[in-house]
C-alpha cells in the first residue's frame, strides 16, 4: 500500500473510499473479513477521522458493518441480498434507458455489441474477471448518457457489491445465458422499441428467473451463498 498524500480533507476521505473500493474489486479485501482500521491508518498515513468518515460512507452503501468493538467487517453477500440487489438495478436501469433512450446512438449499439462478443470469447477462455468487468462496461455505455449522476453512481455502487460474488459464483450457462440476453436487448434497442428494451432489462434481464444451480453450490448454505 502506498501513502495517501492528499490534504484536503474532503478529498482525502475521497481518496481513501476509492482505495478501499479498489481493494474489493481486486480482491485485496475479502467479504467476511475484518479491517483493522489502526493498521491502514498507518499503512496509508493517514489520520483515523477521514478514515472512519470513509468507512461511514461504505457503510451506507452496504459495503461493510462498523462493529463497535471489534473492527470493519466486509459484508457478505447473501442470496437474499443477491434478489434484492438484481431488482434494484433493474428498475434504475429500465428507467435510465427510457431516459436516454433517443441518445442511444448506432455507434453506442455496436460498442456495446462488441463487449457482448468480447464477454463470449472470456466465457470460452475461463476469464471470470474480463467476462464481469465488460458486463459492467458494457451497461456502462448507456449509463452513461444519462445526465442524472446519481443514478449512475449509485447502480455502479450496488453492482460493486455483486463484483465479488459475482467473479467466484456464476456458472458459464448463467454467463452464456447474460450474452444471449444482451443480444436481445440491443436487438430491441436496434428495432427503436425503447419501452420493450426498459422493460426487458427489468422484467428478464436483472429479474434471476434462473434455477438456483445456475450458481456455484460451494457458495450456497441454506440457500443462500455462505461464507468465503
Amino acid at each position: 500500500m502506498s501513502p495517501i498524500t492528499t490534504q484536503n480533507n474532503w478529498s482525502l476521505r475521497k481518496e481513501i473510499f476509492d482505495y478501499l473500493v479498489g481493494q474489493i474489486e481486486n480482491g485485496q479485501l475479502k467479504p467476511g473479513a475484518f479491517i483493522n482500521v489502526r493498521q491502514l491508518t498507518e499503512e496509508l498515513n493517514v489520520s483515523r477521522t477521514p478514515l472512519r468518515e470513509a468507512l461511514a460512507q461504505m457503510e451506507v452503501q452496504g459495503l461493510v458493518t462498523i462493529m463497535p468493538q471489534r473492527g470493519v467487517l466486509i459484508n457478505v453477500l447473501t442470496y437474499d441480498d443477491l434478489l434484492d440487489l438484481f431488482e434494484i438495478i433493474g428498475a434504475l436501469e429500465s428507467q435510465a434507458v427510457m431516459t436516454v433512450f433517443d441518445r442511444i446512438s448506432n455507434a453506442k449499439i455496436n460498442a456495446m455489441e462488441r463487449c457482448n462478443r468480447k464477454m463470449f470469447k472470456a466465457i470460452e477462455k475461463g476469464k471470470n474477471r474480463e467476462f464481469h468487468e465488460t458486463n459492467i462496461h458494457l451497461h456502462k455505455i448507456f449509463l452513461d448518457l444519462s445526465p442524472n449522476r446519481e443514478l449512475t453512481i449509485y447502480v455502479g455502487n450496488l453492482k460493486l457489491r455483486l463484483f465479488g460474488f459475482a467473479l467466484k459464483s456464476y456458472r458459464d450457462r448463467f454467463k452464456r445465458a447474460i450474452v444471449e440476453e444482451h443480444d436481445v436487448f440491443l436487438k430491441l434497442l436496434k428495432a427503436g422499441e425503447g419501452k420493450a428494451a426498459s422493460d426487458y432489462l427489468k422484467d428478464v434481464h436483472w429479474k434471476f428467473n434462473h434455477p438456483d444451480n445456475f450458481i456455484r453450490p460451494d457458495t450456497v448454505n441454506n440457500g443462500k451463498p455462505g461464507n468465503n
